[in-house]
């Protein structure tokens, strides 16, 4: 039986740790050819074994995708080796937290780099590779803080606001060249070991509030993109979805 995203050339950004790790694992299974990219060599080279393991033959792209040259590298690599693009999913990033009032302007713009310019950059290049071959879906990752406002989230709100934003932009814009866009939103991600290469910043022990009983898991956001990759998902656009237990709406 055929995956459900079977032969379709999909990006991973951040796929050597967190939510791009288990994405391109679980998009692996599902048949996808895999470009998959992370300035962490070694990450990508852990990735790739699994990937294997579950049947698929990944390309690796090692960069740092907040410059345009790498992402300019990392559409044209997957279009040289597959010959197109179908979907790139942009978990990619780095945040640093703080309130409006204490958090430095090196730690603000290091966060617009790291979340806001990185999915920029990669979403640009993509839809120059899709509107060559006629479309495809583009998928970006808001958070619960680009929903509302969140204490201690000045700069990570600010970012991933602006990416719900430039995601309705995209989809609005793009949307005639056969081009959707979307963006998850995930709750609090809680991590098994194994699963993040880089310590995470904030540990929090589960204590209500979720009206679904947990914290998301990555697994989740990776069944959301492997949905919206497909064409289950094909007059989906413009949406930011929440994958919160229904943390948002409690």
């Amino acid at each position: 039986m055929a995956g459900r995203i079977e032969d379709k050339v999909c990006i991973i950004t951040g796929a050597g740790s967190g939510q791009g790790r288990v994405a391109a694992q679980r998009f692996a299974s599902e048949g996808a050819k895999l470009v998959l990219a992370d300035i962490d060599k070694d990450g990508l080279g852990e990735i790739d074994a699994i990937c294997r393991e579950a049947g698929a033959t990944p390309s690796l792209y090692v960069g740092d995708l907040t410059e345009e040259a790498s992402n300019e590298g990392m559409v044209k690599q997957a279009v040289s080796e597959f010959g197109r693009l179908d979907a790139i999913y942009n978990p990619a990033g780095l945040v640093k937290f703080g309130p409006a009032h204490e958090v430095s302007l090196e730690d603000w713009e290091f966060t617009l780099k790291f979340e806001l310019t990185i999915t920029f950059l990669a979403n640009k290049h993509a839809i120059r590779a899709m509107k060559d071959n006629g479309g495809g879906s583009i998928i970006n990752v808001s958070s619960g803080s680009g929903l509302k406002g969140v204490p201690n989230h000045a700069a990570h709100t600010a970012t991933k606001m602006g990416i719900v934003g430039f995601t309705r932009h995209v989809a609005v814009q793009y949307g005639p060249d056969g081009i959707r866009c979307n963006a998850i939103a995930p709750g609090f991600l809680a991590y098994k070991a194994g699963q993040r290469r880089i310590a995470q910043a904030t540990i929090r022990e589960y204590k209500g509030g979720v009206p679904l009983g947990r914290f998301t898991k990555p697994e989740d956001t990776a069944a959301l993109a492997l949905f919206l990759a497909s064409d289950d998902a094909s007059f989906i656009t413009g949406q930011v979805i929440s994958v919160d237990g229904g943390a948002s709406v409690s």
